[in-house]
């Protein structure tokens, strides 16, 4: 019975034991743990002075600066070939000789033919100009004779009395009615054209046709007045229409048809007198054979034959990743490493620049002409068209600058940026103004200096 009350005992000491330590632990040391594992470290950095480069980086490749494909205009036997690739050549170099189709007889035949067109021409605008005085008199009397039968046939026509019958007709109505009439006494006539002259029907129906005949006649004379005054009046027209064509000289488009007639054999002749047996194919200016695609021998068209470049200038065609887009323009400054001399760095500039992006392997790229600076190349390399390099495109470089993380940077707004400097140990935030900056650095314009402690954020530790 004591043993049961003993062990009772125990165990509600050791219970209140827990409680007690359970409480102690509770109110006063897991809040000072607690308080202990939230504390922040502040990471920092000190601003620095030195060189920062923006760039971007591309594969570039030697092309011609220039290059022209040159080629006879005439088709031919090529008999003379005096470059080869690689070889230099001078402006107004002899390149090439071409045999055409015609000969020193032929060419001769030509330029004589074209010689007598010439002169046939000429002599033909000089006939205009003599002929004209010719025509201008003969319009002149012809304005004169019409005038005078426009004259005549008004006035006969103006004297004709026209009889009562006619009157209201049309001319040619008159006549055809006449004519009707006429045709109806003949045939009235006809049965009794054979009587006696004492038949009194017979010379009744005579009267009529003679009636009928003097009716058809007055018809006939008003239409032949009528007449002869129209045609007199339409030649009167077509005199005056003479004299005003050449009463100043001779017709302005027959000058002008034969003009042109001068014109088209005069370039015949200097066609023919242009044509030679035998062509030369010369340099327009210096450079470096590319490319010879003829044999002599061979007959050939009027396709280029020989290429010619200029590489005096090493150019690269470069290729730069889209994303890039924004760090290349003309102008831009370049550092060029060729594969093959991979230990010197040649510098150049940014020339032209794509307006549309290219399809190289599936990838869209910029692509953009860099020419070397002549003034860093001695002559004693040779950069061959082909050639590979890695190019960088400097987008902007600055030295002896204040040179931040970009992780100290605070953005306040857009284009708007502050730090925080570390002053007794306490954050105070500094505005700055930030020029170049890349994945790593930025530049600090002003507001701060070098050798400054900033922070570059807050580390937790657990």
């Amino acid at each position: 019975m004591f043993k049961q009350k003993s062990f009772w005992i125990v165990l509600t000491a050791i219970v209140l034991l827990g409680a007690g330590g359970y409480y102690y632990y509770t109110t006063q040391m897991a809040p000072a743990e607690a308080a202990e594992s939230q504390e922040s470290t502040m990471q920092t950095a000190v601003s620095r002075q030195g060189e920062l480069v923006v760039f971007a980086s591309g594969a570039g490749q030697v092309v011609p600066s220039s290059e022209i494909g040159l080629g006879f205009d005439e088709s031919g036997t090529l008999i003379e070939l005096n470059v080869i690739e690689g070889g230099q050549v001078a402006a107004g170099d002899i390149l090439a000789r071409l045999q055409t189709k015609e000969s020193k007889e032929s060419i001769q035949a030509s330029i004589t033919d074209a010689e007598l067109a010439v002169v046939k021409a000429e002599q033909a605008l000089d006939d205009l100009y003599s002929n004209a005085e010719i025509e201008r008199t003969n319009a002149l009397a012809g304005v004169n004779q019409y005038s005078g039968e426009v004259r005549d046939a008004q006035y006969a026509l103006d004297n004709y009395i026209m009889p009562t019958f006619l009157q209201g007709l049309d001319t040619v109505e008159a006549m055809d009615l006449m004519r009707e009439q006429l045709d109806e006494a003949v045939v009235a006539f006809e049965p009794y054209k054979y009587l006696s002259s004492n038949n009194s029907t017979r010379q009744d129906r005579l009267v009529d046709l003679n009636e009928a005949q003097a009716n058809y006649n007055a018809a006939v004379q008003r239409l032949e007045y009528e007449y002869a005054l129209e045609v007199a009046e339409a030649n009167l027209d077509k005199a005056r229409q003479e004299y005003e064509k050449y009463k100043d000289g001779p017709a302005p488009d027959e000058i002008e048809l034969a003009e042109a007639e001068l014109a088209n054999v005069q370039a015949k002749l200097d066609l023919a007198r242009d044509t030679q047996a035998v062509l030369e194919l010369t340099a327009p200016s210096g450079g470096t054979v590319l490319e010879v695609n003829a044999s002599v021998g061979e007959q050939i068209g009027t396709e280029p034959i020989v290429t010619i470049a200029d590489l005096e200038q090493p150019t690269l065609e470069v290729y730069l990743d889209e994303t890039d887009l924004d760090k290349i323009s003309v102008g831009y400054e370049a550092d060029v490493v060729f594969d093959a001399l991979p230990d010197n760095t040649y510098h150049g500039q940014v020339i032209s620049v794509s307006p549309g992006l290219e399809d190289v392997s599936g990838v869209q790229a910029v692509k953009a002409l860099v020419q070397l600076d002549g003034e860093a190349l001695d002559g004693s390399v040779y950069f061959p068209v082909g050639l590979n390099a890695s190019v960088d495109i400097i987008a902007g470089r600055v030295e002896d600058a204040v040179l931040v993380p970009v992780e100290a940077l605070r953005e306040l707004g857009p284009g708007e940026y502050a730090v925080f400097v570390v002053e007794d140990g306490e954050p105070r935030m500094h505005v700055v103004q930030v020029g170049l900056m890349d994945v790593t650095s930025a530049e600090i314009i002003s507001g701060l200096e070098a050798g400054e402690v900033i922070s570059t954020g807050i580390v937790q530790t657990q």
